[in-house]
């Protein structure tokens, strides 16, 4: 009985604590608080060794819709590129 006492006097202090301009203040839109960023726009970076070298490396980003895409055309690419030599007749 006590704490539900305690609990509406303190519902009841927080009503009388908000200022009246925050009554007139428009509402902000849902969408630009809740709004969560796309997680395919996140930035990625990849590491790759440069030719000739064995220690030096080569920092490169992109988003991972960008990588996605990369990669995508680099396997469309390696996969024409076996296929292509194994169709072909051999001999002259």
């Amino acid at each position: 009985m006590r704490s539900e006492l305690v609990l509406i006097g303190l519902a009841i202090a927080a009503t009388l604590a908000t200022p009246a301009s925050a009554a007139e203040t428009p509402a902000t839109p849902a969408a630009t608080v809740t709004a969560t960023p796309d997680p395919m726009q996140q930035m990625v970076c990849r590491k790759d060794l440069e030719t000739g070298s064995l220690v030096r490396t080569k920092k490169t980003c992109h988003t991972k819709a960008q990588w996605a895409y990369i990669d995508d055309v680099n396997q469309n690419d390696s996969r024409k590129l076996v296929e292509d030599n194994m169709t072909r007749p051999a001999g002259n």
